[in-house]
């Protein structure tokens, strides 16, 4: 029961915050920065003008490990005035599995953006509570985006899960993530941003993060771009049990090549990158990451979003040659 309380409380402190902000001033998946023309005309539109909409969403994951997950997603938007503007609520199911081991994680989550479709400032947050193997954990994922000027952004930022171990599920661990990001823009074709941020896990590990890109818009006009991205952490405990991957120290830097284009209503990009990664100073794998998005109408209603994505570097798993793959797509469809 404790345990119950505690989730919802901290269920409900990041629903009601992100609220709270988007009054003075998501969907799920790995959305992507639409352009303008695809936003309702009239941001921040009255609830009395705005149609109810029904969300579908599907992610599937897999690692090297033979570790799968499998997540479904139902619910209603309301009110719906576009893809920047909306609440709503959805039940979800998901299922983890390995060998013969599986548990399944029901839940419910909540959904609130207000989003300015131009710069995407404003908020974009979902919170809500799983069941899985006996525990109930707060979910969530927040960001809150500020533009103080033309060419500065400002980032708040937090989030929750379980960790996606057998071990780790079938224990309750889960965690929050909470930090600040600032980006600028210099010499026209350049951006730098940089992150901090505090981790805490169920289990009593913390971690402390540090992580920064180097944007370089090679050819503008064709949406063609190099990064350089550095991140690192430092955790707090070296032993939780073999439940997760828990080093403690942490880097990584990887080199990207990326494209992003804007075809009719629809948002398209994609990445190729390559780098290294260090475990406690000592041990030095190589990194390769992919990844595939798009976003656009299909039809005058109908939206989708879809990802995809492949990454090989040590996440929660401690193996040779790790890797995993994701990908998930998300209708939404006005009345």
């Amino acid at each position: 029961m404790r345990q119950v309380l505690t989730a919802c409380a901290a269920a409900l402190a990041l629903a009601c915050a992100t609220a709270a902000s988007a009054v003075g001033s998501s969907v799920p998946g790995a959305p992507l920065a639409s352009p303008a023309d695809d936003a309702s005309p009239s941001r921040g539109a009255s609830a009395a003008g705005a149609a109810p909409a029904l969300l579908g969403n599907f992610d599937i994951s897999s690692d090297t490990d033979g570790f799968h997950a499998n997540r479904y997603r139902a619910g209603t938007l309301y009110p719906y005035a576009s893809y920047f503007d909306y609440a709503g609520v959805a039940i979800q199911d998901t299922r983890y599995s390995q060998g013969d081991w599986h548990r399944d994680a029901a839940g419910v989550v909540g959904f609130w953006r207000r989003q300015d479709p131009r710069t995407l400032a404003g908020v974009n947050a979902e919170a809500g509570i799983v069941q899985v193997a006996g525990h109930t954990r707060a979910v969530g994922d927040a960001t809150w985006s500020l533009r103080p000027a033309p060419d500065t952004g400002v980032e708040l930022l937090a989030a929750g899960d379980i960790v996606t171990t057998q071990k780790a599920i079938e224990r309750g661990v889960a965690y929050g993530f909470f930090g600040a990001s600032v980006e600028h823009t210099f010499a026209g074709r350049f951006t730098a941003i940089g992150l901090a941020a505090f981790q805490p896990f169920t289990d009593g590990n913390e971690r402390t993060h540090l992580r920064a890109r180097l944007i370089w818009q090679v050819v503008p006009e064709s949406g063609f771009n190099a990064e350089l991205r550095w991140r690192g952490y430092r955790s707090s405990k070296s032993d939780v049990g073999g439940a997760y991957f828990d080093p403690e120290r942490y880097q990584q830097w990887v080199g990207v090549l990326s494209l992003r284009r804007h075809i009719g209503s629809w948002t398209l990009g994609g990445g190729l990158g390559a780098g290294r990664e260090t475990v406690n100073s000592t041990d030095t794998n190589p990194v390769r990451m992919a990844e595939l998005r798009a976003e656009g109408a299909l039809g005058p209603a109908l939206r989708l979003s879809f990802y995809a994505l492949y990454n090989r570097s040590t996440g929660y798993v401690d193996a040779p040659d790790y890797s995993y793959r994701q990908a998930g797509v998300t209708l939404i469809h006005p009345f």
